[in-house]
């Protein structure tokens, strides 16, 4: 199959670089309830967790094998269809599992640390500072997936092609190419751990160290 570089070939590759990044947390899920000696050292209350998120975990690895399949056998060839499997995976499936519980604490105001603390958090080391951004970043390449060739999917198929203008094929290609590399960039830099430093006026309140106390009155 001959790929053509377009809006369809592009998202295909955007939403496989996606489906991708959330295997490895899918597959640690599925082992963690499976692990005895990580099941003993648990409470009995937190055993039936475990195992719930073990088949979770199996359930999205079947998700995501399957958002592969669709990907590469209807998606890339423009199939509506195909189009309408993938927004159900993206907003039935990883929306609920990857992105609630973020979008939940926000509107609640439930969240303790800022932008720059989490970004700082995240790069820092492993964490549910970390899970967020790129739980964020993972479901951002999805959503440019399914709404970067939209009008390709359901705009009128005309059997005339009209031309292709080069200039504005190559700002578009550039842009989306631009905003890839970003992406990918910011991914890398938090695995990596490249840190940086937080100015103490810009920690939350929550994060801030209690100021020391006075010194004791000496007495003669």
């Amino acid at each position: 199959m001959r790929l053509r570089t377009d809006s369809v070939s592009i998202s295909t590759v955007l939403f496989t670089m996606a489906l991708l990044c959330l295997f490895p947390a899918s597959w640690g899920n599925a082992l963690s309830g499976r692990d005895k000696v990580v099941l003993a050292r648990l409470d009995a209350g937190l055993r039936p967790a475990a195992e719930t998120m073990s088949y979770v975990g199996f359930a999205s690895i079947a998700i995501i094998l399957i958002g592969l399949i669709v990907l590469w056998t209807g998606y890339v060839k423009r199939k509506r269809s195909a189009w309408f499997v993938l927004f159900i995976v993206v907003w039935l499936w990883a929306f609920p599992l990857f992105m609630f519980p973020l979008v939940s604490a926000l509107v609640r105001k439930n969240v303790a640390l800022t932008f720059s603390e989490t970004l700082y958090h995240s790069i820092e080391g492993p964490g549910s500072p970390r899970s967020a951004v790129e739980s964020v970043l993972t479901f951002s390449l999805m959503m440019i997936g399914l709404l970067l060739p939209i009008r390709r999917f359901f705009g009128k198929r005309e059997v005339v092609q009209q031309p292709v203008h080069p200039r504005s094929a190559r700002v578009v290609g550039a842009s989306l190419i631009g905003a890839l590399v970003i992406m990918v960039a910011l991914y890398a830099w938090i695995r990596v751990g490249v840190l940086y430093e937080i100015p103490v006026t810009d920690l939350s309140s929550t994060q801030r160290l209690p100021s020391p106390p006075p010194p004791p009155a000496s007495y003669r």
